[in-house]
């Protein structure tokens, strides 16, 4: 239930890498901008996509699923999409450095309360559980593939590997969006698993450690609380809401949050952080601009043709 994380050593390097992968590594006005693509000087696109056009391609992709499930003889129902303040109340950037955000929502914990709540509502997972079992099995193959789809697998550049197996409606809508979803995934996955190659030397950098000293003395003199990090202040917010309600716990809440980007302005934290991520992320994304700028430009195709499907249905 936040808008932030930070943490130091491993900790830190896990969660900056998250964030920055992520493309979060602060929520503040400018959060929604959209990350330059690297190489972009050549012709091609110049950022990434943005999350509100991320929330419209993946509509797109919702109703191409609707129509071929149809096509199946099921019911699929399109979801209205998340509002820019859900996506802000999700979107877990590194840090929190937006004090209008936080004074008017804290970390986005009623947001996201009321988002799940709205979410056992589901009217897919209600029709799927009313199908019988070989109806239900029926859906699940229409819908994602059987048990012989094949597994997409990509290993990452700093170790390991995610795999992945998508088939049926859901895999033909993103090639009606992408061209090859294998490609994408491909470049995707690479594109967007970089910042563990570079970001245990950004958290060990005088300049990030000084900074993140300067945000937590404050953080000290604004709670009476020692914090060494953000990740610190969320393991305490439990602990501070425990047995409160209503006003009284999201009061609580937005305290924490505004003390939090009021400490990380002044601290200059989000700042040195966007600067240190310039700095040691380049040389990576440069080595890996190919899938990077794949990535990027099939995005890019991929909202094209959610537009002109969005044209098309009005």
């Amino acid at each position: 239930m936040r808008a932030s994380t930070i943490s130091i050593a491993t900790v830190t390097a896990a969660a900056l890498a998250g964030a920055i992968a992520a493309g979060t590594t602060i929520a503040g006005p400018a959060a929604d901008s959209g990350r330059p693509v690297a190489g972009s000087a050549s012709a091609g696109p110049a950022r990434e996509l943005t999350d509100v056009e991320r929330s419209r391609v993946e509509q797109a992709e919702q109703r191409l699923i609707r129509q071929c499930m149809a096509e199946a003889g099921f019911r699929y129902w399109v979801l209205a999409p998340l509002s820019p303040e859900e996506l802000r109340a999700f979107a877990h950037p590194f840090v929190l450095n937006d004090v209008s955000w936080a004074r008017e929502h804290g970390y986005g914990g009623l947001i996201q309360q009321k988002f799940f709540t709205l979410k056992k509502r589901d009217p897919n997972l209600a029709y799927r559980n009313r199908l019988s079992r070989a109806e239900r099995t029926r859906y699940l193959t229409a819908l994602s593939g059987g048990p012989d789809t094949p597994v997409r697998s990509v290993r990452l550049p700093a170790g390991g590997s995610i795999r992945s197996a998508v088939g049926g409606c859901e895999d033909e809508a993103r090639k009606k969006l992408y061209g090859d979803p294998g490609t994408y995934f491909h470049a995707n996955k690479i594109a967007t698993n970089l910042t563990a190659l570079y970001v245990p030397k950004l958290v060990r950098d005088k300049r990030f450690t000084t900074a993140l000293g300067v945000w937590s003395d404050c953080m000290r003199r604004a709670t009476g609380r020692a914090y060494t990090d953000p990740e610190a202040v969320q393991a305490d917010l439990p602990k501070r809401t425990e047995g409160l309600s209503g006003a009284r716990k999201q009061a609580a809440e937005v305290e924490l949050a505004v003390a939090e980007s009021t400490c990380a302005r002044k601290s200059a934290l989000a700042r040195t952080l966007e600067k240190l991520d310039r700095e040691y992320g380049a040389p990576v994304r440069k080595r890996y601009s190919k899938e990077i700028s794949t990535s990027a430009r099939m995005q890019w195709a991929a909202l094209a043709a959610a537009n002109r499907s969005s044209s098309s249905s009005n």
